[in-house]
Order: structure tokens, then C-alpha cells, then sequence
């Protein structure tokens, strides 16, 4: 019985001891070689947040953010869901319908919607999806309709406080009566945002593109040119 026990503690101790030594020999991953090509992976959320960009505000983050200029006013409650999903509420007063640039009508909307982070570029540069769906109401004819926008957005960060951005829209949407059409704009985007401090950020944003509007509407010039503040609490 002794012997038993004393082959056994010497078992084990050699177990142990060999266990030790791979985990202490085992090489480190080697690094990516220089130059090689920019590394794509899934997002996973960053220190940084933005309203406009490729990044979202964090998990459990609430942001109040307000624009003004062409169209009109937007105004937007975004709260985050996790490291990579935000989701917002958001009114729009405005002067332009739609943005088009054909006379001025007045113009309420109502949206709720969803963005997400999808890629990471080189560990800095992010790709964000959105889907804004809402209603619109429009004076002089009235109008309704039901909007249907989706999107890409693409955030370049430069340095700690500064992120470019790059977009692609289409904020489509259906007007319903005896003005019924389907509208379809095609909106080619860039924006800057500025953190001035940690938790409050400035922001601007240019969009231009032409609206395909069914039932004879043609062809519509559409602009947005907004600049605003944003506020994290």
C-alpha cells in the first residue's frame, strides 16, 4: 500500500512538471508580416463613439443629437444595446420634402431604427448597417407616407478626436392618396464628427443624389447638408 502511494505521488508530480514545461515553451503567435494586406474581421465595438459613423455609441450608452440646415431640423435619442448595436429614435421638421430641391413644402417625419457594426478594417476603420423605417407627413398638398431607409456607413478615424465618414443611402418611401408613388433616392455621402470633449461631439454631413420616383415623377436633385451636436449620458 505504501508503495502504491509513493508511485503515485511521483506520477502525478511528473504529470504536473510536464503540463508546466509545455505551457511555458509554447512559442507566442508569430506577428503579420509588413505590408501584408489590410486584415478584415468582425466588428467588436471601440472606446470611440459616433451618430454618423461606422461606430456606435457603446453598450448601455444614451446619446441626444440634433442637426440643422437642408432640409430642416432632425433630432434623435440613440440608446446602445451592446459594444456593436445601437438603436434610435428620431422627428424631423422640415422645409424641403425629402429632401428634394423642387420649392419649399413643410414636412413632418417619425422613425425608429436599428445600426450596427458588420466589419472592422485594419482595426480602426468601421462599416455600419441601418434600417430607419417611419412615417412622413407633408403639407400643401397633404400627404402620407410610410419610409423605408436603409444604409452603409463607413468611419475613418484620424487621431483621437476626429472621424471622417463616407455613406451610402436609400432612404426610400411610399406617399399614399391621390399622390401615391414609390420614391427611390440614391444619396452618395461624406461627414466629419469632432469629439470636443468625452462626451459631448460636433458634426456635419453632406448628402447628394438623385430621386427615381414612380407614376411619372421623373427624376428628382436631392441634398441634405446638416450640422449638429451630439451629447453622451
Amino acid at each position: 500500500m505504501r508503495n502504491a502511494i509513493c508511485w503515485s505521488a511521483v506520477l502525478t508530480m511528473f504529470v504536473a512538471g510536464t503540463a508546466r514545461a509545455q505551457a511555458t515553451s509554447a512559442p507566442p503567435p508569430a506577428a503579420p508580416a509588413g505590408g501584408g494586406p489590410v486584415e478584415v474581421t468582425p466588428a467588436t465595438g471601440s472606446p470611440r463613439w459616433t451618430v454618423d459613423s461606422g461606430e456606435t455609441v457603446g453598450a448601455g450608452a444614451n446619446v441626444a443629437a440634433a442637426a440643422v440646415g437642408y432640409p430642416g431640423l432632425d433630432l434623435r435619442l440613440i440608446h446602445g444595446l451592446d459594444a456593436t448595436t445601437d438603436v434610435n429614435a428620431r422627428v424631423g421638421f422640415n422645409y424641403a420634402f425629402e429632401g428634394i430641391t423642387r420649392g419649399t413644402r413643410f414636412e413632418f417625419t417619425a422613425q425608429v431604427g436599428i445600426r450596427k457594426e458588420l466589419l472592422s478594417f485594419g482595426g480602426n476603420m468601421k462599416l455600419a448597417g441601418h434600417f430607419d423605417p417611419g412615417i412622413l407627413f407633408a403639407a400643401s398638398p397633404g400627404q402620407f407616407g410610410i419610409k423605408i431607409p436603409i444604409g452603409l456607413e463607413m468611419g475613418i478615424p484620424f487621431g483621437e478626436r476626429i472621424i471622417l465618414n463616407g455613406s451610402l443611402d436609400l432612404p426610400m418611401f411610399f406617399t399614399f392618396g391621390d399622390f401615391s408613388a414609390f420614391y427611390i433616392p440614391l444619396l452618395f455621402g461624406g461627414g466629419i464628427e469632432y469629439l470636443l470633449e468625452p462626451h459631448i461631439a460636433l458634426t456635419g454631413k453632406v448628402k447628394v443624389g438623385p430621386t427615381f420616383i414612380t407614376n411619372g415623377g421623373g427624376t428628382q436633385f436631392t441634398l441634405y447638408v446638416l450640422a449638429g451636436v451630439a451629447y453622451k449620458f
